[in-house]
């Protein structure tokens, strides 16, 4: 049975839209397996990982369904399974085999990012490969936790494995477990969420088996193709829907952890008709700090062109056939061997952000930047506390900042940036399994950037150590926040600092400094945080915002403060009452409103002529070259 569309469509085929649901529908149940057995946080609660389907055919394997709790792996697991299958002899391949890769320069993000892939085998051939994927919280090296800033090379890094059979007919190969786990700081915990990645990909070989015999093989596959073409043909209406030319922008890392250097990270975006060509060209050298990436920018960029031209879509092979992507070999988007590319989250981002820059010189219907830091925050140790004497423990945070304003409404606040999409931490699971007490996870006001709709706002999160902690931070865009777009102003950018003897009584404002060390940010002489008229790193503990090594002494706490998202269009444009209820709801300040919107509020109401007043005179002052957008920050700490 066949409906033809309306539009400018293909034709949907119903029975094969039928089966292409239920391909998508095997993956969705591979990742919820993994999620409901995992045993770290990482996969567990914060969803970083992904399952996928992977379908042999003449041009290579294609990824024709997949399930995503992290959205950069969506777009990087067509490229990991053609990487290991032009290693592996599938012809050797038995029921039940499953690879185990984390190689960098064979497609996956960063090694402690681990890929398990197993055959599906019908009528003796191998007809498809499940895929599944997670961050492990340890793999080795001499930092906790996978991000290991400071260093150089990925010899220093976690263990690094080419593809390596892990199970052989669903029997442990004890010697790889043997090495993996003995070079483990939480090997109870890499142990689970293994053991969870294989069990999910036998839970999808069951169900995806169950499809074949109620559909047939030829019209598995038939739907398979049938989900690759129908999503190209979505993306490439997209794409057809901008308007040739060249587009370029640049934008920045902070640096590498290593040098005090400012990244470069240039693109050109070409549209002709269907098709796009993203060239790097113009990207600043391999870095050497470790926030380079290897291969993963060839599709992660990707991410934004489908959130801006195709969001509605499933991921698969065919949201990548309409793009090209170009990597100068030796640059900061594909390092050479062996350079680490642990700290892969802030290129990531800004691979993304500038993208979306580019594409917002073309399009009507455009963002502005997200936050572009996840601000990663790695810990571990050993439990002191009773009961728990001597365990070892790692844990993650992921604390969220703000998505960019859009050309219709603001910007969605306190999430993960869109490389992962995922979740940040159950904090209840946390103060469980961990001597951790997250004490503050809330929104900051004056963090979004200001526009005709504005970013979303960023947040603060602080952790108070019940035993002494090991920390390693990640962060970027800590000297400038989040770009605005068509005329909005930047989103703040990002700061830490260190609380000995924390009382929350004390404590609890994010906005009081008392007793609280910088770690990093922008601040003035007095030390207030001052992203416009601030020095970066002043009397700061690190001048940089990727370090490593941190103890976090039992009795005190972190506290960092991530910036929101970048505005978008003019704020003198947004309209007094949105301003007012932001005031309202404690999302800005009346300082801030009068600065960046020229909203004035007195007595808790807009006072209708001193605005009309006050936005006459900032746009005079902007003609004249007297004044722009603020960078948003709080107006009022507290020294």
């Amino acid at each position: 049975m066949t409906i033809t569309t309306p539009d400018a469509g293909p034709a949907v085929d119903v029975e094969l839209d039928i089966l292409r649901y239920g391909l998508t529908e095997v993956a969705r149940e591979m990742l919820d397996s993994l999620m409901r057995s995992a045993f770290s946080p990482v996969c567990r609660d914060i969803l970083d990982c992904t399952s996928a389907i992977h379908m042999r055919t003449d041009d290579g394997w294609e990824t024709v369904a997949l399930w995503e709790g992290c959205m950069q792996h969506a777009f990087t697991a067509p490229h990991i399974a053609n990487f290991v299958m032009d290693d592996w002899d599938v012809d050797s391949m038995q029921p039940g085999d499953v690879i185990f890769v984390n190689d960098p320069w064979r497609g996956t993000i960063h090694q402690s990012d681990v890929n398990l892939l197993r055959p599906v085998f019908v009528d003796g051939r191998v007809e498809f490969l499940l895929h599944s994927t997670s961050h492990l919280v340890d793999l080795g090296g001499a930092i906790p936790g996978g991000f290991s800033n400071g260093t150089q090379t990925h010899f220093e890094e976690q263990l690094k494995l080419p593809p390596t059979l892990l199970y052989a007919n669903d029997v442990p190969v004890r010697p790889l477990f043997n090495f993996i786990l003995e070079n483990n700081r939480v090997p109870q915990l890499v142990l689970g969420d293994l053991r969870a990645l294989h069990g999910c990909l036998v839970v999808g070989e069951r169900q995806l088996q169950a499809l074949i015999a109620r559909g047939g093989l030829d019209k598995v596959r038939a739907a398979g193709r049938y989900a690759i073409d129908a999503t190209e043909a979505s993306m490439r209406r997209g794409i057809a829907s901008i308007p040739d030319g060249d587009y370029t922008a640049e934008d920045f890392l902070d640096e590498d952890g290593v040098t005090d250097e400012p990244i470069p990270v240039n693109v050109t975006v070409k549209v002709r008709g269907d098709s796009m060509e993203i060239d790097f060209s113009g990207s600043g050298r391999q870095p050497l700090g470790n926030c380079g990436t290897a291969w993963c920018e060839a599709s992660r960029c990707i991410e934004a062109v489908k959130l801006m031209v195709d969001p509605s879509t499933p991921v698969n092979s065919g949201t990548l056939r309409p793009i090209e992507t170009l990597l100068p070999s030796g640059s900061v988007v594909q390092v050479l061997p062996p350079s680490s590319c642990s700290n892969h989250a802030d290129i990531g981002a800004r691979g993304i952000n500038v993208v979306t820059q580019a594409l917002s010189q073309a399009m009507d219907e455009a963002f502005a930047c997200d936050t572009g830091t996840a601000v990663v925050v790695s810990l571990g140790g050993i439990d002191t506390r009773p009961g728990h004497e001597g365990t070892p423990w790692g844990a993650f945070a992921l604390a969220g900042g703000g998505w960019g304003g859009t050309w219709k409404d603001d910007g969605v606040s306190f999430c993960v940036i869109p490389i992962g999409n995922c979740r940040t931490s159950v904090q209840e699971h946390v103060e469980i399994e961990s001597p951790l007490v997250i004490v503050q996870h809330e929104m900051v006001i004056d963090t979004a950037g200001a526009g005709e709709f504005r970013g979303g706002l960023g947040s603060v999160y602080s952790i108070f150590a019940e035993s002494d902690t090991m920390v390693t931070i990640t962060a970027d865009r800590v000297r400038l926040g989040a770009p605005g777009s068509n005329g909005g102003g930047a989103g703040s950018p990002a700061f830490g600092w260190y609380i000995e003897n924390f009382d929350l009584a004390e404590h609890g404002d994010p906005l009081d400094l008392h007793g609280a060390e910088p770690l990093f940010g922008m601040f003035d002489e007095q030390g207030r945080p001052d992203p416009n008229n601030g020095e970066f790193g002043r009397g700061a503990r690190y001048q940089t915002g990727k370090f490593s090594g941190l103890i976090l002494k039992a009795g005190d706490a972190l506290r960092f403060v991530i910036g929101g998202g970048g505005g978008w269009g003019d704020p003198l444009e947004r309209v007094p009452a949105k301003v007012l209820q932001d005031v309202r709801s404690g999302l800005v300040s009346p300082e801030f409103a009068a600065d960046a919107h020229g909203v004035v509020i007195a007595n808790g109401d807009i006072d209708a002529a001193a605005t009309t007043a006050r936005r006459a005179q900032l746009a005079a002052e902007r003609e004249q070259g007297r004044w722009s957008v603020p960078v948003a920050n709080p107006r009022n700490w507290n020294l």
